[in-house]
């Protein structure tokens, strides 16, 4: 059963690298299962590039803990050549989603800081 909207944001926190990735992904707007993998490894240069089936096992536990949700079934673009017979199945992201991506980022962004006062990040821009 999904955890309610008002479910402890900080128990959720503690996210994988693909999760914050995926979370990002579905901050863009909704999406289906091939399309998300593509971001995921395009926004991690390639670092995060699950198998589909690893995805799908990810999508199910985000939506366990309610911060995915599916967004139904839309049919396939028959422009593009696609198989108009099989619908797919699109993820959102949900409002405590977004407490926890935001909580993460801020998170990440003290640790940032913490880091650069250390002297800990190296310019690599080439």
């Amino acid at each position: 059963m999904p955890r309610s909207e008002s479910a402890d944001v900080r128990e959720l926190v503690p996210l994988a690298a693909i999760d914050v990735h995926l979370l990002v992904a579905l901050a863009e707007g909704d999406s289906y299962g091939y399309a998300i993998k593509k971001q995921l490894a395009a926004s991690s240069g390639g670092a995060i590039d699950p198998e589909i089936g690893s995805l799908y096992r990810v999508i199910a536990r985000l939506t366990k803990n309610g911060t995915v949700e599916e967004a139904g079934k839309r049919p396939v673009d028959a422009e593009a050549g696609k198989n108009p017979g099989h619908p797919r199945r699109y993820y959102r992201i949900t409002d405590l989603g977004r407490r926890v991506l935001s909580a993460k980022a801020s998170r990440m962004r003290d640790l940032l800081d913490i880091a650069e006062r250390k002297n800990l990040i190296r310019e690599t821009r080439g």
